[in-house]
């Protein structure tokens, strides 16, 4: 596979980037992933950059070089790879890529991949030697909504990041907030006060560490968990720009909880939150269709309102695909194979040509919402459906 570089991708690049990747033969080779987050504050210059690199190159060096199980043959394939990206970063422009806030590096020598990938958003660093490309990172940042949820209990924090397919975790607080005791008296009550203080002086901090992580890298949706108590405490405390964000809450253990165990407990909160969204949409969808005319339903349809760039948001049943037809000078989308009205060429074939109205949406600048949860009802009228900038 030859090399490439994307530059700047928007959030259609990542998703054809994260399509690419899974696709790619690696020859039975372990493939390097690289993470590099360019966050301002942290790394402003090359220097910080390339500085955060080696330090990401030296560590796999030192982790595989040290595991009795690598082969030597395997070895040799990781200096080679850490070689190849060294090149690659010499070039000051692959470390300044025009508006970028991060890379990903996808290398593995014997199979010829060397994949550098800009990023819009910053990322937590990080280097991965595995069978396939390392791509989580990349898939929740092409994902169309982003989920934060913020545990925080008496004396601890934790802030997890992901989309409805998992979870990771970005960082955990203790703080050392002393205990309620048993003692009567004045003592008991003055000490009592002390302690919900110290809490609620924890509770802030957690709070301010959300937002300031919200700023470097935005998330569209929040939920709270930890004990229930502290739920109403906590969203007081939330930045109002997150507080609009709040999606539920729930009760979890935070300090010894996984991320697994988070998603498990978050999805349910998630489908509400799917489902309301959807359900809100089928019915402006509904109503702009049967009134102001501000709805297109049907493939035919949503696809001339895409050639168009009229369309606002973008709704397709989970699961729908139909082939199609793309004109191969001006991309125009049509369910059927005639000649393209706008230039007279012959359309190519298109295995999926819903995928291609989603990336086409993407494109436009348009929200897209998969109907996951009330896809029967969508499917009533053709599974495909558009409300309209005008």
């Amino acid at each position: 596979m030859p090399a490439s570089h994307l530059t700047q991708p928007p959030r259609v690049e990542l998703v054809r980037a994260v399509a690419r990747l899974r696709c790619v033969d690696t020859r039975g080779s372990r493939v390097l992933s690289l993470y590099l987050g360019f966050d301002p504050s942290q790394m402003p210059n090359l220097r910080e950059r390339r500085m955060e690199a080696d330090s990401l190159l030296a560590q796999a060096q030192r982790r595989w070089d040290g595991d009795g199980h690598v082969s030597h043959v395997a070895r040799i394939a990781l200096r080679e790879d850490i070689q190849m990206v060294r090149e690659r970063l010499a070039d000051e422009r692959e470390l300044a890529p025009a508006s970028a806030r991060g890379l990903a590096i996808f290398c593995a020598a014997p199979a010829g991949l060397c994949d550098v990938v800009s990023l819009p958003e910053p990322v937590e660093p990080l280097v991965a030697l595995e069978e396939r490309p390392f791509i989580e990172p990349l898939l929740e940042l092409a994902s169309p909504e982003r989920w934060c949820a913020l545990l925080v209990s008496r004396r601890a924090s934790r802030i997890f990041t992901g989309t409805r397919e998992h979870f990771t975790e970005g960082a955990l607080v203790l703080d050392d907030v002393h205990r309620h005791h048993a003692q009567g008296g004045w003592s008991q009550a003055r000490y009592q006060r002390g302690v919900e203080t110290e809490t609620d002086r924890h509770l802030q901090g957690a709070c301010s560490l959300l937002f300031d992580r919200f700023k470097r890298r935005r998330f569209d949706d929040l939920l709270l968990g930890g004990p229930s108590e502290l739920h109403h405490r906590v969203e007081h405390e939330l930045h109002p720009e997150l507080r609009g964000r709040l999606a539920g809450s729930f009760e979890i253990d935070v300090e010894r909880t996984t991320a697994g165990e988070v998603h498990r407990r978050a999805m349910p909160l998630i489908e509400a939150h799917e489902r309301s969204r959807e359900e809100d949409a089928l019915e402006r969808l509904e109503e702009g269709f049967a009134s102001s005319g501000h709805g297109a339903i049907g493939l035919d349809e949503v696809l001339e309102a895409l050639n168009e760039r009229r369309v606002g948001t973008l709704l397709v049943a989970h699961g729908f695909s139909v082939p199609g037809f793309a004109c191969p000078s001006c991309a125009r989308l049509a369910a059927d194979a005639r000649a393209c009205p706008l230039d007279g060429a012959g359309p190519e074939r298109r295995e999926d040509i819903v995928e291609c109205a989603i990336e086409t949406a993407r494109e436009e600048a348009a929200d897209v919402l998969i109907v996951r949860h009330l896809h029967d009802r969508l499917a009533t009228r053709g599974s495909i459906g558009a409300l309209l900038r005008f």
